[in-house]
């Protein structure tokens, strides 16, 4: 069997030897595709079922939930049809995104909307963004330069801490999702307390992540000292990483999962990989 698999594996690889670079790039790019490495088919719809399923059976349907980045409300819309008698709490410091997101929200009274990002430390920063709303704002001011953007708007927002606010708002999430362009990390390393007790982080890993220098390790160590298992969204469900490779240093923007083993929700998300 190893034989038939290595005489296999000889023909892929001289075939591909034999294609132009062109078609190897797409090639390539399909297989990312697969790997939820840039996405893939995921829709915010996607995002949300994925994580209410790797929650404990008993919380799916009234989780407690943040969305920390909230832009105008697409993945907060998302989580409400799916499961309406989530408790949820939005933060977007972007004053333009929030109003829209206020606008959205009317008449939800199981949510609140608080207009600050969560970082580092606490106090005041520069949001940088494209344009006024827009859902790549970042506290770094990115260089989009080779997308013939300019990142030039700016304003003056509020910056919380996530365990300072947690602990000051009597709040303990069972699901934390985090969009806040290349400061993932901020936010968790601020947020450790809050984030071990929680039982689902959802987080995005992209190209922002190269304007704020941080990488894939410092996430995958960062849930492994917390005892959380990881998983990136792919079209065929929630792809189990074990371990850390350096292969999954993808800048291409992705969606990961960590799940707590305390939880019963993770023979949930294996079963999605079957």
């Amino acid at each position: 069997m190893s034989r038939l698999k290595s005489l296999a594996s000889s023909a892929i690889y001289r075939g591909l030897l034999a294609m132009p670079e062109s078609v190897v790039a797409g090639v390539e790019a399909k297989a990312r595709l697969v790997q939820g490495k840039g996405g893939g088919a995921a829709t915010v719809a996607d995002e949300v079922s994925a994580g209410l399923s790797v929650l404990e059976p008993g919380r799916r349907s009234a989780p407690v939930v943040l969305d920390v980045g909230a832009n105008v409300g697409d993945w907060a819309d998302a989580l409400l049809r799916a499961a309406p008698a989530a408790s949820l709490t939005c933060f977007e410091p972007s004053s333009v995104a929030f109003s829209r997101l206020q606008e959205r929200m009317v008449g939800r009274t199981n949510v609140s909307l608080l207009p600050v990002a969560l970082g580092r430390a606490a106090g005041s920063a520069q949001l940088w963004s494209d344009q006024d709303g827009s859902g790549l704002a970042s506290l770094t001011r990115r260089r989009l330069d080779h997308f013939g953007m300019d990142f030039s708007h700016s304003e003056m927002v509020v910056v919380e801490t996530l365990d300072e606010w947690a602990q000051s708002a009597g709040v303990r999430p069972n699901l934390i999702k985090l969009d806040v362009e290349g400061h993932e990390l901020d936010v968790l390393l601020s947020g450790r307390n809050t984030v071990s007790q929680s039982s689902v982080v959802q987080f995005e890993f992209g190209g922002c992540n190269i304007d704020t220098r941080t990488y894939f390790q410092d996430f995958f160590y960062f849930f492994k000292e917390l005892d959380f298992e990881l998983f990136r969204l792919s079209p065929r469900g929630l792809v189990p990483i074990p371990e850390y490779r350096e292969s999954d240093e993808a800048f291409d923007t992705s969606n990961f999962f960590a799940v707590s083993r305390r939880g019963n929700g993770l023979p949930n998300a294996l079963d999605q990989t079957e």
